[in-house]
């Protein structure tokens, strides 16, 4: 068996999320000289729109590669240049997380399973900067690999993400059936739709006790913790 986690609402809980937090230091480390806060932080809000119209494409708008050279036109001077551990930085002012009391047991027992576990997440960040932030979160090591849709350029449920995913997962672990691996996430259309439509059973996160109005749900826990005892009925 193979487990691949959605991350936000799944792995980490968001406390709070203000994209301006992060924006507001960078602007006072590199844009101060060219604009206002309050400049800068409308024009966040445009390109949050056009980053809205590009996930309903299937497109990503990642924050490094994407959306720092609009910055770079708009006020002038050189494209900042953002690290891994910049961006993660970036990232975390940006969201206050929490990890779900009880998740880092139940991974490290999955991890004595010898389950091989990975993330996909829909984020704007990069694989790089999520990993840092689990790190920091106490959670990263539990990870084979992280996928970020701000590397790949498509966002979920997009088949080509998951087909990218699959496909290496095929390549690491060629003796494991489609049907062995499990996708877990909190949001129905990217989450649930995504996994189903590429072929993985699926664990829908359904906190709300909503409608599974396609079916596509095949199993159902309203938290993420609840994993442990699914998977013990299911041997």
């Amino acid at each position: 068996m193979i487990l691949i986690f959605d991350l936000f609402e799944t792995l980490i809980d968001d406390i709070s999320l203000d994209f301006n937090r992060g924006l507001k230091t960078f602007w006072e480390r590199h844009y101060r000289e060219r604009c206002s806060f309050e400049e800068i932080k409308t024009y966040g809000e445009e390109l949050f729109v056009h980053m809205q119209e590009q996930h309903k494409k299937g497109l990503e708008f990642a924050f490094v590669k994407d959306e720092l050279p609009y910055y770079a036109e708009k006020f002038g001077g050189e494209v900042i240049p953002m690290d891994a551990k910049t961006e993660a930085e970036f990232l975390m002012r940006c969201n206050e997380v929490k990890v779900p009391d009880g998740l880092p047991d139940m991974l490290d027992a999955f991890r004595r399973a010898r389950i091989p576990m990975y993330v996909l997440s829909n984020s704007g960040f990069t694989a790089g900067a999520l990993r840092i932030m689990l790190d920091l979160n106490g959670i990263a090591e539990f990870f084979e690999e992280i996928w970020s849709s701000a590397d790949f350029g498509r966002v979920k449920p997009s088949p080509e993400l998951f087909g990218m995913v699959l496909r290496e997962l095929s390549e690491r672990h060629p003796e494991v059936a489609l049907d062995d691996i499990l996708y877990i996430g909190d949001t129905y259309r990217t989450d649930i739709v995504g996994a189903h439509t590429a072929g993985l059973r699926t664990v829908w996160i359904n906190r709300n006790s909503e409608a599974d109005e396609l079916g596509y749900a095949t199993y159902q826990i309203r938290e993420v913790t609840q994993l442990a005892a699914l998977l013990q009925s299911l041997e």
